[in-house]
């Protein structure tokens, strides 16, 4: 599977327009061919064998423009322990592509893991930017996808991930979503001012809510240059005012996890980015 291709965030060329006028990927008009989602993928990059796990709509024809979601998984997880708790595919409604890449470390394997039996990260640098690049190019030359409604989420090591890449990659994805993840400090690109849904669980000792979810707000209200002026909006959200991008930010009384009612947040968050 070739790992090349232009930038990502780059105009697609597919030249199909999607119901909201977005335009579809080079992909659009070509033959599909549908992986099993249980199935493993893989592609090169630099050397290295990555691996991702794939879920396509069963009525994707290629010639409808679909929603593109990535979901990353924590530290010492892999990839098959998140799919049943994000699933952007089913709950969409078959109007999604969900992309499940596995972190730096060990292969996935074929039996869900976390915590134990496997060594993964989501290292923030360049190699792993590489990868998430290489992967978006490469699904929008094999489907057909909305190039403007392509979004990115990450569960702990996945969310401080999410934050790292929001910051270092802004214009890549329309939207972002850490969960129960930490960071990013400081943006690698100052002019960074992504959209972003930050989750956080009260009952979390792993990322606690004030070095995880508090501080993470905290940093997105400032970097997007939103005042403290705060609307109710979805499920135990706040939509902070004024904001170059929407900062919003959701808690509940949920420990280390991707919890139902965050799923359901970030999906109707990502749906309702135009």
């Amino acid at each position: 599977m070739a790992s090349g291709g232009s930038a990502g965030g780059a105009p697609a060329t597919g030249g199909i327009l999607s119901m909201d006028g977005g335009l579809g990927s080079p992909g659009c008009g070509k033959p599909i061919t549908r992986p099993d989602p249980k199935t493993q993928q893989t592609m090169d990059i630099q050397g290295t064998t990555r691996y991702y796990l794939l879920d396509v709509p069963t009525a994707a024809d290629n010639k409808a423009p679909l929603m593109l979601v990535f979901a990353l998984h924590g530290h010492n997880m892999n990839n098959i322990s998140v799919v049943s708790m994000y699933n952007f595919t089913s709950r969409s409604g078959g109007k999604t592509i969900t992309v499940y890449p596995q972190g730096d470390g060990d292969a996935p394997g074929t039996t869900s893991k976390w915590g134990s039996g496997i060594t993964s990260n989501w290292t923030s640098n360049d190699a792993n930017y590489a990868y998430i690049q290489a992967l978006k190019t490469d699904l929008e030359n094999r489907f057909c996808i909305d190039t403007s409604r392509e979004y990115f989420t990450g569960f702990s090591m996945g969310g401080l991930f999410t934050n790292a890449i929001a910051c270092a990659h802004a214009s890549w994805f329309r939207g972002y979503a850490p969960v129960e993840g930490m960071g990013p400090g400081t943006c690698s690109d100052s002019n960074a001012k992504p959209s972003i849904m930050i989750h956080q669980g009260t009952a979390d000792t792993t990322v606690t809510p004030t070095a995880g979810g508090e501080a993470t707000r905290d940093f997105w209200i400032k970097q997007n240059g939103c005042n403290q002026t705060t609307t109710s909006a979805f499920t135990g959200c706040q939509s902070y005012g004024a904001c170059a991008e929407p900062v919003v930010y959701c808690v509940g009384n949920w420990n280390h996890t991707v919890d139902a009612i965050a799923t359901a947040n970030i999906w109707s968050f990502f749906n309702g980015l135009q």
